[in-house]
């Protein structure tokens, strides 16, 4: 059996569901969701999380993502034959695939590197392992990028053959207290990784990890000034030795120089 959660009710994902052409799923809402009440009779639904899944497999499913009648069919398909494997990935339409197997080096290179906007509803999780090792933020809802790092360190991430999804990214927004906003849910995403793997497993080395931080501080400028920008930059502790302030103020200052002639 499958868990779907939805943390935020769609009437599209609803639909999706009662059409999926694979039946043997129970879907998950939250307590105050009264528009799950029209659906009763169609699916199978109960009010609770994470904690309340019983199923061996989870998705989560959020509003922008459009699966097709044969995702949850060809996802369980897979997951069966694929005994070994903890985390499994639906490729998004338009969006470049991923390889059959990504090694959590990969996937580090993909999410935290290149910032590729992967969305949590395309991937599929055995649920065992999505409750040891789920990130959460401040409002309960799963923290995707941490999650979906820590769920695939110990094995790698399976590609569902010939399976697409549908996603809408949702519409960014542009002003500078979202932007302020963005590049600091950014630091605390590269926070994380540094407690996560530590100085020794790391993907990255010190010098490569400090210019990644500097090049995300190097967005609020203008609006911040180089000055107060360092005490940010400081506060990133990436054990550097005796010259690690100044190699970091040496990484802000190429970065905002990069992003000047990015702004001309």
């Amino acid at each position: 059996m499958i868990a779907i959660l939805l943390p935020r009710w769609d009437d599209r994902l609803a639909d999706a569901l009662v059409f999926q052409k694979y039946k043997d799923f129970r879907v998950y809402v939250p307590a105050d969701t009264p528009q799950a009440e029209d659906y009763q009779g169609r699916l199978n639904i109960i009010t609770g999380g994470l904690n309340a899944v019983t199923e061996p497999l989870t998705c989560i499913w959020e509003p922008g993502a459009a699966p097709d009648q044969d995702f949850l069919r060809r996802v369980a398909r897979s997951a069966e034959r694929h005994q070994d494997y903890d985390v499994f990935h639906v490729n998004v339409l338009d969006q470049k695939p991923f390889p059959r197997k990504t090694g959590w080096k990969r996937l580090f290179r993909i999410l935290v590197e290149e910032e590729v906007a992967e969305p949590l509803s395309s991937f599929v999780f055995r649920t065992a392992r999505l409750k040891e090792k789920a990130v959460f933020v401040g409002d309960g809802d799963l923290d995707p990028v941490p999650t979906l790092l820590a769920c695939a360190r110990k094995r790698p991430v399976r590609n569902v053959w010939r399976q697409t999804l549908i996603w809408t990214a949702p519409e960014v927004t542009g002003d500078p207290a979202s932007q302020e906003q963005r590049v600091l849910q950014r630091m605390d995403l590269l926070r994380w990784t540094e407690n996560f793997y530590g100085a020794d497993d790391y993907p990255l080395s010190p010098g490569d990890r400090m210019d990644l931080f500097a090049n995300c501080l190097a967005r609020l400028f203008p609006s911040y000034s180089e000055e107060a920008l360092k005490p940010m930059m400081n506060s990133f502790q990436v054990s550097q030795g005796p010259l690690r302030k100044m190699r970091a103020a040496h990484a802000l200052s190429s970065a905002i120089k990069a992003r000047v002639k990015q702004l001309q």
